[in-house]
């Protein structure tokens, strides 16, 4: 092995001053086996132990140092047997140059002289003799000698087998068939002994064949040398453990030393020769013309043969990888991160190999690294030092474009407190998370497969500052994709991680408006969003649960369930292109939250689409969703591993041909199908968009009795003692109690705009959050007070604190979609309850005179009122008081208050809508009792609150604007067949006092007060409301109303 600044000729010309100067050199020399004189050569030390090498063959001609060297590596290592801590050798090595290696502040001496059982074996002591026993029986005398080196090393770890055979080896008993396995028998007794790894140093270990060339055994010999190398490097014990080849070292220098048959015999053409005898290659290639012979060296014959050799050897490294398809198999690691099939596939791959046991961790390793070296596209970089820390092994898996990173140039010349800068820095730095991934393995090795997802995450935990070979690799890569492997026996266990560097940047987002519900599309398609992906954080650290969360209409539940579908599920075959989706958002700031991304199986039903008019077409739609997940799912699995009976039930329902009892266990049998089988080691999600829109619609459609049974026993499946769930989501608009609803579902945890200590901040438009997107879209920040008033407003409780300020996230998305190219003028409407029907707030003005009550009126005075808020609601035709303001909560028609907010309403309260509330018929400034309206404001003051009791609103101008044309429908109806509007119009023109005053107070005792609202609290206000929806419900148009002059109106 050579230096990487050291030349080949300078083997035998160092220079004087690198000579050792000890007080007796001829010990040294002796020890070393030197000619002459020993030039130091001991930073050869620390190459061994820093190549990333494990095997390493060295090549140079006779008389270059090669078994000095050998002798150096010996006395250096090699532990004393008798007594660890006496070390006999270290004197050798005080003065030398490696003396003045250090790592981690300790020198190599410290760190490793002395430390190791070492083997060494000169294959020039083994004589050739006359015929093939012969030979046999010098190396069985050459064994002997070698063990008699360890006779008195205790052998009680070892088998009875292998007790046995040491004792023949020292009494020279062995036959030939165990002298094939002598050295891999003493080797095992070393390390079985010590428990540590063994340096095996190998001395001209081609002599004894290159010398027995022309016998007439010479295949005997050949076939005895290589059973007994394969018998030796089987188990794998060894520091130094894969070769470089000698095609390697021909296509690096030129040439190669080889000493073979010029002539070809045809008895060497046979493919029993050939596999028993590998070096017939050179034979070949020198036959064919490829390579020549000068001076006993092999060489390629011209440059064109030596691009031809490199491109065949190319070829065939591609279609190892392809052929195999273990192209398939690496992008399991490099684009799906697939921690099952990654799992099965080196399971499988670890039993054919038929590895030892004692040597999980290496063979685990060995098999991994074998893997991804085929991929010519990335380069392995392994650690500068062997290192047996807490059974760990690590591997990083590097792009070749994206190698250049791990120098320290590189992270000197990127740190902020450089200067420097290049073309190909300017490249590495721009965001490419594909390209500037950097796979991170490490392998460490349990004692029960029960202690795999624990070993599992102790390998991931494992450098969290991802040191590696004195480089933080957060400061030079954009993501660090890390691998948890543990392994135990024929067993292992995977888990993946994302993490990020320290100067990662997500992509600055575009300027174009999402207002829809698939998160899919905000992705791929470039829209602008607000980061809501905290939820995430809280479902993973919250774990195994079911919630129920209920929100208005168009607040963004179903595009969070489906954010929720895209983190957690598992990729489909082959799909890759979700891995960078949640790169830099909240949820991806903690790494241990990665560990759970796109690892999970989901299912996914939503039942907003439902429009079923009869029992049987509902049946039908229930049905046919169901059908639609198992046709999904069955995409995502192996469906041939089901059992006949699972996939006989399997396709009745994906045919909708099953039974009603199989309807109501079918996503329960579905989670069974998906984890019993173990196409997922983790449990099912169970999202449930719109939920309450098939109850309501049976309901109003006159089915409720005969299909709540099936959606309760659908439900109670699915949640109730599902061992097969890891947490379920429920959304809907109406808060119906399925603690109640669904017998037995005691496990649900409700989140509403009540209460929810939870997810409080994941539903509508925190005021921090409008101030980026205003900022973001270029809107104004006066117009910020209009935003306010038009969408701002709603609340949600969580503990005894309430969050304001929650705004409609559709109606902010809608103002920007329609005036984010505006500097001035913008465009204020009522998205939200134009977006869809409001069938809700009909059926409650229609159906429960509630235009008549004083506590909406004060409503649409602008006041904050308490009302009783039921928890439970039941559907049914007419609503109760307590049960139409809980079903308008839900709806978001009206939201929470505070009791300072109350407090304050009631300071400004106007003393004409004080006597409008209080039933006083008199309207006139001058009739006023002050000590009635001060005793009514105390009272109020006073109030305090009972149980379900709360303090509640209108949210917003929209919403405002949403009950007026609501009631002024409900108005146009009412009074369609009373002829006192047109009377009184008929009076107005005749000049008719009578008629007027007449017809009026017909109006008024039809109206009562509940719509004499205003924006403004002025005296004659109320009247000018009155006579302008007079002359309105009349249809008649370009009426004005008279500026305020404060003279009357």
């Amino acid at each position: 092995m050579k230096r990487s600044n050291e030349n080949e000729n300078d083997f035998i010309s160092e220079n004087n001053e690198k000579k050792r100067k000890i007080i007796d050199e001829n010990e040294l020399i002796k020890k070393f086996l030197c000619s002459n004189f020993y030039i130091d050569k001991t930073l050869l030390i620390k190459d061994f132990i820093e190549d990333k090498s494990s095997i390493i063959r060295v090549i140079t001609p006779s008389g270059y140092g090669k078994t000095v060297n050998l002798n150096m590596l010996r006395y250096f290592f090699e532990m004393n047997y008798k007594d660890e801590n006496n070390n006999e050798n270290k004197k050798f090595f005080e003065n030398l140059n490696i003396a003045k290696e250090t790592k981690d502040g300790e020198s190599y001496i410290d760190l490793y002289q002395g430390k190791f059982p070492v083997v060494y074996i000169n294959f020039d002591d083994i004589y050739l003799k006359k015929s093939f026993d012969e030979t046999i029986e010098n190396f069985k005398r050459f064994v002997q000698k070698l063990y008699s080196y360890y006779g008195n090393i205790k052998n009680e770890n070892l088998s009875d087998y292998e007790k046995e055979m040491i004792k023949n080896f020292k009494n020279c008993k062995a036959n030939i068939y165990d002298l094939k396995v002598s050295i891999g028998i003493l080797c095992n007794w070393l390390y079985n002994t010590f428990k540590k790894k063994i340096i095996l140093l190998i001395d001209n270990y081609d002599s004894l064949i290159l010398d027995s060339l022309n016998t007439p055994f010479f295949n005997d010999l050949y076939s005895f040398n290589q059973e007994l190398l394969s018998n030796i490097f089987q188990k794998k014990r060894y520091i130094f453990k894969s070769f470089i080849t000698d095609m390697d070292y021909l296509l690096q220098n030129g040439f190669i030393e080889k000493s073979i048959p010029k002539l070809l015999e045809f008895e060497m053409l046979k493919k029993e020769y050939i596999n028993n005898n590998r070096d017939i290659i050179w034979t070949l290639f020198i036959k064919f013309g490829y390579l020549i012979i000068d001076n006993n060296k092999l060489k390629i014959k011209n440059k064109e043969i030596k691009e031809f050799i490199k491109i065949k050897f190319s070829n065939w490294k591609d279609n190892l990888y392809n052929n195999f398809k273990y192209s398939e198999i690496i992008d399991l690691f490099i684009k799906n991160y697939d921690e099952e099939k990654i799992q099965e596939f080196l399971e499988n791959s670890i039993n054919k190999e038929n590895y030892s046991p004692n040597e999980d961790l290496n063979n685990w390793y060995a098999l991994i690294y074998s893997l991804l070296s085929l991929n010519n596209q990335y380069v392995i970089v392994t650690k500068n030092n062997y290192s047996e820390r807490n059974n760990i092994r690590e591997l990083l898996y590097v792009h070749k474009d994206y190698l250049d990173r791990l120098n320290n140039n590189y992270e000197n010349n990127n740190n902020s407190n450089s200067n420097n800068s290049n073309e190909s820095n300017k490249k590495n730095d721009q965001f490419s998370p594909y390209l500037s991934e950097i796979f991170y393995i490490t392998i460490n090795i349990v004692h029960k497969e029960c202690e795999f997802e624990e070993g599992c995450i102790q390998a991931l935990d494992d450098n969290e500052k991802f040191l590696f070979n004195g480089l933080e690799l957060k400061n030079i890569y954009n993501k660090i994709i890390k691998f948890g492997i543990s392994v135990c026996g024929n067993k292992c266990g995977v888990i993946y991680e994302i993490n990020y560097g320290n100067k990662f940047k997500r992509k600055e987002m575009a300027t174009k408006v999402y207002c829809g519900e698939n998160y899919d599309d905000l992705y791929e398609k470039g829209y602008y969003f607000i980061d809501k992906t905290r939820m995430i954080n809280k479902l993973i650290e919250k774990g195994n649960a079911v919630y129920l969360i209920t929100r208005p209409k168009r607040f963004g539940k179903s595009l969070n369930l489906k954010m929720i579908q895209k983190f957690f599920e598992k990729h489909t075959k082959g799909d890759s292109k979700g891995n960078d989706v949640f790169d830099g958002l909240e949820v991806s700031k903690d790494r241990k939250n990665m560990r759970e991304c796109h690892k999970y199986p989901v299912i996914y039903l939503n039942f907003k689409d439902n429009q079923s008019k009869t029992y049987e077409s509902a049946i039908m739609y229930l049905k046919s969703k169901i059908s639609s997940q198992f046709k999904y799912q069955r995409e995502k699995i192996d469906f041939k591993k089901l059992s006949t009976s699972d996939q006989k039930l399997w396709n009745k329902i994906e045919n909708e041909e099953e039974d009603m009892n199989k309807l109501n266990e079918s996503i329960h049998f579905l989670c069974q199908c998906l984890i019993k089988k173990k196409f997922y080691k983790r449990k099912c999600i169970v999202l449930i968009d719109e939920y309450d829109k098939i109850i309501i619609n049976s309901y109003e459609n006159g089915y409720y009795e005969t299909f709540i049974g099936i959606v309760r026993s659908l439900f109670s499946n699915i949640f109730k003692g599902n061992k097969y769930l890891y947490f379920g989501i429920i959304t809907g608009c109406l808060g119906l109690e399925l603690k109640t609803f669904y017998s037995g579902l005691n496990n649900i945890h409700e989140h509403t705009l009540l209460s929810d200590h939870l997810f409080y901040d994941c539903y509508g438009f925190t005021e921090s959050e409008l101030k980026k997107i205003l900022s973001h879209f270029e809107i104004p920040s006066e117009e910020e007070n209009k935003i306010q008033k038009e969408y701002n407003g709603y609340s949600c409780g969580y503990g005894n604190r309430m969050i304001k300020k929650l705004y409609n996230p559709y109606s902010i998305m809608k103002f920007i979609s329609n005036n984010k190219n505006k500097k001035d003028d913008h465009l204020f409407k009522n998205y939200w309850f134009n977006s869809e029907s409001d069938t809700v707030l009909n059926k409650i003005i229609k159906e429960n005179e509630f235009s008549f009550k004083k506590d909406f009126l004060s409503l649409l005075y602008g006041n904050v009122i308490i009302v009783e808020i039921k928890k439970i609601l039941t559907l049914k035709k007419n609503y109760l008081k307590d049960e139409v303001w809980t079903v308008l909560l839900h709806s978001g028609y009206i939201t929470l208050s505070d009791k300072e907010g109350y407090k304050q309403n009631i300071k400004e309260m106007d003393d004409q809508i004080i006597k409008l509330l209080q039933g006083e018929s008199k309207l006139n400034e001058n009739d006023v009792n002050e000590d009635l309206i001060k005793k009514y404001k105390n009272n109020q003051l006073n109030k305090h609150l009972e149980n379900y009791m709360y303090y509640i609103k209108i949210p917003n101008n929209e919403i405002f604007n949403c009950f007026i044309a609501k009631l002024k429908e409900s108005l146009k109806n009412e009074i369609k067949d009373n002829n006192y509007i047109n009377n009184f119009i008929n009076g107005l023109f005749n000049k008719d006092i009578d008629t007027i005053n007449s017809n009026l107070n017909d109006y008024l005792t039809c109206l009562s007060q509940y719509h004499l609202f205003a924006n403004e609290k002025e005296y004659e206000n109320v009247y000018q409301v009155l006579l302008m929806q007079i002359f309105i419900f009349c249809i008649i148009y370009g009426l004005t109303a008279e500026e305020n002059s404060g003279l009357g109106r």
